[in-house]
């Protein structure tokens, strides 16, 4: 009779554990359905970079392309908020400085089978590329003006938020604070 109740309790243990599992993978799909738009307007501007004159040959560029949606699609499913879009944001960010690459882009390039120099010398030797939720933008240089590939913010606002208003945008943020983000992001890449 006891031994019934511990297999029961077994049985019980095993089944809270699949479904916590499942949920974990279904959370995981999810995130990664909501920053597949991201990630790729990210992975087509770094992309662009390779394939320009003298560039890297196509098959080479999408072997890049794939190796590199992967590994930013692994990084960032742990640090993916929608519904706080700054949250992890200095995370997302993919930065190059003085000719150092980030080590996301080092490992894209080492896992597509292209040299880290030769990544190296066809990227901008000054980059700022935050990722994030709705919105992915860049900078060439510390003191460049920013760019928009993508912002669907407007698109996904929530309609009851105040709050939404007041923070827009990580972008926008990082131009009310820059002076702060520019030291820290540098030290961080470094």
């Amino acid at each position: 009779m006891v031994e019934d109740v511990w297999h029961n309790v077994d049985i019980d243990i095993t089944r809270m554990v699949l479904c916590l599992f499942t949920g974990l993978e279904q959370k995981k799909s999810q995130t990664l359905k909501t920053m597949r738009q991201e990630i790729a307007s990210a992975v087509n501007f770094m992309s662009t970079f390779l394939s320009s004159r003298n560039g890297i040959p196509a098959d080479e560029v999408d072997r890049f392309r794939r190796s590199l949606y992967l590994v930013l699609a692994s990084r960032y499913s742990e640090h993916w908020f929608p519904e706080r879009p700054c949250k992890g944001s200095a995370f997302r960010c993919i930065r190059i400085v003085k000719r150092r690459m980030d080590p996301v882009v080092s490992q894209a390039a080492v896992e597509a089978g292209i040299a880290e120099s030769r990544v190296q010398e066809l990227l901008p030797s000054e980059l700022t590329l935050w990722v994030d939720p709705n919105d992915v933008s860049y900078r060439f240089g510390e003191d460049g003006s920013i760019g928009v590939l993508l912002d669907d913010s407007k698109s996904t606002k929530p309609e009851s938020s105040s709050t939404w208003d007041i923070f827009d945008s990580c972008r926008n943020e990082l131009l009310k604070c820059s002076d702060l983000v520019d030291p820290v992001s540098t030290i961080i890449a470094v």
